[in-house]
């Protein structure tokens, strides 16, 4: 689902479901984002933090911002990097082709991930994400330039694969924790079961 409103569509959102659950989260926050303090693309899966008071949503906002929140995804990508892990720093900026997408460029924002590379079969590899940055579509985009795009990801370069549901590519945020209120939170999410089909081809 998508995780706030939009202009392009009237669907119910990852917002709309708060409002529904804790209506005094319309008292506060950013306007039709309500409790969210991050976000996922809609193809993305996987764990994403909301606050249902004003003190944890200010709290949580800034150790994003601050890059105190650590977040993993998982990813099965076409074909195979060319190391077992490594460090990818890019400029990312909108794509003045498609503003649906990002693109690497000169100009761009730094973004940086790093990977390690768990599972490799014939086609495919399955990695393990350690997001620096959060750049909108960020892994996205630097798979796609490494010419490694994410299973599924057709607006990334990927071929179709009809393994994978229509609205889903292989990317899945896993790992989420941090410090909040001095205490410690870790929160894990498994992949889903369609990952599996596709390392097993």
């Amino acid at each position: 689902m998508l995780t706030h409103p939009n202009s392009k569509s009237n669907e119910k959102t990852l917002r709309d479901f708060l409002l529904e659950v804790i209506p005094d989260v319309k008292d506060w926050g950013e306007e039709n984002r309500e409790g969210i303090v991050h976000r996922l693309d809609r193809v993305t899966s996987g764990l994403i933090v909301c606050a249902i008071n004003h003190e944890t949503y200010i709290s949580l906002k800034n150790k994003f911002k601050d890059r105190k929140v650590n977040k993993k995804y998982l990813a099965i990508v076409e074909g195979h990097l060319t190391s077992e892990s490594g460090k990818i720093e890019l400029p990312i900026k909108r794509s003045e082709s498609n503003r649906s997408k990002r693109t690497i460029g000169k100009n761009g924002r730094l973004s940086i991930s790093e990977y390690e590379v768990i599972k490799k079969t014939s086609g495919y590899s399955l990695i393990s994400i350690n997001l620096i940055t959060g750049r909108n579509h960020q892994i996205r985009a630097q798979m796609e330039y490494l010419n490694n795009p994410v299973v599924n990801d057709t607006l990334y370069g990927a071929e179709l694969n009809k393994l994978i549901p229509s609205n889903a590519i292989c990317l899945h945020s896993n790992n989420l924790n941090f410090n909040l209120f001095n205490d410690e939170f870790s929160f894990e999410s498994p992949h889903p079961e369609f990952f599996n089909k596709v390392l097993e081809v």
